[in-house]
């Protein structure tokens, strides 16, 4: 479950970069800026949670690419919040630093479909 967790992690990511780049009309320096924290914030993030991971668990197997696309980033990241809220247990394996560091995740995902939602 681990390595699907990364696949999605790495391909909204790679969505929301693409978006960054792509951003333009109203809104757009807002989202840019919004979309650039999250693909920064979100690889510092996800590297903390798979080296604590591998520190329980040992190496985690082949992480395999997941399509992605710059449009509806929006949409994706709000859909990928709600697919880590359901799997929490399975990605966690009930280690509750693991947990914490979801939450951390999750919070970023939160804080950047606020900021392309509602700021300008």
């Amino acid at each position: 479950m681990v390595e699907e967790f990364v696949s999605r992690m790495f391909a909204v990511r790679n969505a929301a970069h693409l978006a960054h780049w792509a951003a333009k009309g109203k809104g757009s320096f807002a989202a840019h800026m919004a979309l650039g924290d999250f693909y920064d914030g979100l690889i510092d993030k996800l590297d903390a949670y798979v080296e604590a991971y591998q520190g329980y668990f040992g190496l985690i197997g082949p992480v395999k690419p997941v399509p992605y696309s710059r449009d509806n980033v929006m949409e994706q990241i709000k859909a990928l919040a709600g697919w880590m809220e359901a799997n929490c247990d399975k990605i966690c394996r009930d280690k509750p630093a693991l947990e914490n560091m979801l939450q951390d995740i999750e919070a970023l995902f939160a804080s950047t479909f606020y900021k392309l939602k509602n700021l300008e």
